[in-house]
C-alpha cells in the first residue's frame, strides 16, 4: 500500500483498510458527486429550489448528527460510522427509477442526508486508530488514494454520460460506495464498557443544552465557529448557483465538467501531503485562515468568467483548499476539544454546519430568483459570497490574535 512505510507500525493495519475504503469511496464520489447538479439541471431541467434541496441535504444530516452523537455515547462508534453510510449510498440504486426532477431530488437528498449524520462517529474512530502527532499526515496519505480514484472515475463518468444514462452509472457508483463502507467497518476498534454508556447518554434536550454550553467555557472555539459559519455560509450559498450558471450561462457539457473536476481532483490529491505535514507542525486554526483566504478567490474568478475554460483556475483552487479545509477543520476540533469531549465538539461543529448548509443553498436559490426578477445576471450573486468570505476571514484573524496560539505566531 502506497505510503505504508511512512505510517507507524501500530497504525498500519487500520491504514490499509482505511486506504482501501478511501479508494472505493473515491470511485463512488467520482462517478456521482460532480454530476448531481449537472444532471438535475441539464438532463431533468430541475428548478433552483430542487437543486437547493440536493445541495442542502447532506447538511441536514450534519445538523441531525448532534442528536446522533448522543445516541452513540458510551457505545462502539464503528457501527454508527458505517451503517447510515451503507443505507445512504445504497439509495443511489433507486436513481434507476428517477424520471422526474422531484423523484431524482428526493432520492439524492435522502441518500446524502443519511451519510451526513456520521461525522462525529467517524471523528471518534479516526482519533482512536491514529496517533495524534501523525494523524494529519496519515489522513492525507489515505486521501491521496481517494482523490486519485476520484480523478479516474470522474473522467470515466464524463465520457460515459455521453452514451449511457445516469440511471445506470449512479447505481453502479452506489454499489462501490457500499463496498467502501464495509471495508472501513473492518478496522478494529477498542470495546466500550456498556455501563459507561448508561451514564453518558442523556435526554436529547439536556444533551443539546450541555453541548452548546461548550461556547460558554471555550470562547476561542466560539469565535472560531462564528468565523467559519459566516465564511461557510457564503461558500454554501453558492452551491446551487454553480450548475445553474454553468449550464444556463456557459452551456457546459458533461465532458467539460469532467475535465474541470479532474483538474480540481489532481490539485486536491497533490495538496494533501503538504497539508498533512503542515498540520502536524502548525496551528490548524492558522491553516483554516489560509484556506479561507485562498477559497475567497473562487467566487471572484467565477464572476469574471465568460467561458467554460475560464473556470479552470477556480477548479484548481477548489482542489487545493478541499483537502486543506477538511484537514484543518477536523484537526481544529481536536485542537480545541478537551479529552473525552471530542464527539461533542465534532457534533456541535456539524450541527452548525448543518444549519448553514441547510439554509444557505436556499438563500442562493432565492438570489437567483431575485436577480432574475430585476434583470441582474446570476453571476453577481458570487460577489455576495465573496463578501461573506472576507467577513469570516477578518473575524478569524481577530480571534487568532486574541487566542495566544503559539503555533500561529508565524502568521
Amino acid at each position: 500500500m502506497l505510503f505504508e512505510k511512512s505510517v507507524p507500525k501500530e497504525a498500519r493495519e487500520a491504514f490499509r483498510l482505511d486506504s482501501t475504503a478511501g479508494i472505493l469511496f473515491g470511485v463512488f464520489t467520482g462517478l456521482i458527486t460532480p454530476f448531481l447538479g449537472f444532471i438535475a439541471r441539464d438532463r431533468l431541467n430541475s428548478s433552483a429550489l430542487l437543486i437547493g434541496l440536493i445541495s442542502a441535504a447532506p447538511f441536514i444530516g450534519n445538523m441531525l448528527s448532534l442528536f446522533y452523537a448522543n445516541l452513540m455515547q458510551g457505545r462502539r462508534k464503528m457501527p454508527y460510522a458505517t451503517w447510515p453510510v451503507v443505507a445512504g449510498r445504497g439509495l443511489f440504486l433507486f436513481t434507476l427509477f428517477t424520471f422526474t426532477p422531484l423523484s431524482f431530488a428526493i432520492v439524492v437528498a435522502a441518500a446524502q442526508l443519511l451519510t451526513g449524520v456520521v461525522a462525529p462517529a467517524y471523528a471518534a474512530v479516526v482519533k482512536e486508530i491514529y496517533p495524534a502527532d501523525r494523524r494529519g499526515s496519515i489522513m492525507a496519505y489515505v486521501r491521496v488514494g481517494t482523490t486519485f480514484a476520484m480523478f479516474i472515475a470522474t473522467l470515466l463518468a464524463g465520457m460515459l454520460l455521453k452514451h449511457v444514462s445516469f440511471r445506470y452509472i449512479f447505481p453502479a457508483g452506489g454499489l462501490v460506495g457500499v463496498a467502501s463502507a464495509f471495508a472501513f467497518a473492518g478496522i478494529r476498534t477498542q470495546p466500550v464498557d456498556p455501563s459507561e454508556g448508561n451514564i453518558q447518554r442523556q435526554q436529547p434536550f439536556h444533551f443539546l443544552s450541555d453541548t452548546f454550553a461548550i461556547f460558554r467555557h471555550n470562547r476561542q472555539f466560539m469565535v472560531y465557529m462564528i468565523a467559519i459559519f459566516i465564511a461557510g455560509f457564503g461558500n454554501l450559498m453558492l452551491l446551487p448557483l454553480y450548475p445553474i450558471f454553468q449550464v444556463d450561462s456557459l452551456h457546459i457539457t458533461a465532458a467539460q465538467l469532467a475535465i474541470l473536476t479532474g483538474a480540481s481532483t489532481v490539485a486536491w490529491m497533490l495538496s494533501y501531503p503538504y497539508w498533512g505535514r503542515y498540520l502536524d507542525i502548525n496551528s490548524p486554526v492558522l491553516a483554516t485562515i489560509i484556506n479561507m483566504v485562498i477559497s475567497s478567490l473562487v467566487p471572484l474568478i467565477i464572476f469574471a468568467s465568460g467561458s467554460v475554460w475560464m473556470l479552470l483556475p477556480a477548479y484548481v483552487i477548489l482542489g487545493i483548499v478541499n483537502g486543506g479545509t477538511e484537514l484543518a477543520y477536523f484537526n481544529s476540533i481536536l485542537h480545541f476539544a478537551e479529552d473525552g469531549m471530542e464527539t461533542r465538539y465534532q457534533a456541535l461543529h456539524n450541527f452548525l454546519l448543518g444549519i448553514r448548509g441547510t439554509v444557505a443553498p436556499f438563500c442562493g436559490a432565492a438570489l437567483v430568483t431575485l436577480f432574475g426578477s430585476i434583470g441582474l445576471d446570476v453571476r453577481y450573486a458570487f460577489l455576495v459570497g465573496a463578501l461573506l468570505f472576507f467577513v469570516g476571514i477578518l473575524i478569524q484573524i481577530i480571534g487568532l490574535r486574541l487566542s495566544g496560539d503559539k503555533k500561529a505566531e508565524s502568521m
